[in-house]
């Protein structure tokens, strides 16, 4: 385990003093490999998404060529945010270590709270989502579409 947070670490500090990353940093393993080792890159590519722990996924899916990451372990050097979560589930990752806290980071002036309080309904005010009923026959017909090619490709 020290092996992994120590290369979330440096590679997080290497992003920090290029001025390409902020303090956060991720491993990802699977088997004992290691697939991605990276900070995150919000500032290199001018990305809000560009998580330590979403990087380490897309690179990691890339890297393998699929979409399933199952079996693999995220070293976060600080507890994930709501989307890097999210992406980790999606993906298949099996568990995560993390090491700092959200606290620690919102003290820095990265907190996450606003995102929580919205998906645990606490805060609605912050952003407007709304379920259009009616009107987008042209959104649901996507869904035939996809069965179509699906029941095609099998």
């Amino acid at each position: 385990m020290d092996e992994y947070f120590k290369l979330a670490v440096d590679a997080t500090m290497e992003g920090m003093r290029e001025g390409t990353g902020g303090p956060f940093g991720a491993t990802l393993v699977r088997d004992g490999e290691i697939l991605a080792a990276v900070g995150n890159t919000v500032l290199k590519e001018v990305d809000p998404s560009g998580h330590a722990e979403l990087v380490a996924v897309r690179e990691a899916c890339g890297k393998l060529n699929t979409l399933d990451l199952s079996g693999s372990i995220m070293y976060a050097t600080c507890e994930p945010c709501p989307m890097c979560v999210a992406v980790m589930m999606w993906a298949g990752v099996e568990k995560c270590y993390y090491a700092s806290t959200r606290t620690d980071a919102a003290e820095a002036g990265f907190s996450d709270q606003h995102l929580r309080d919205f998906l645990d309904g606490t805060d609605k005010s912050l952003f407007d989502l709304e379920h259009l009923e009616d009107g987008r026959e042209d959104c649901a017909e996507i869904w035939t579409e996809f069965a179509r090619l699906k029941a095609e490709r099998a």
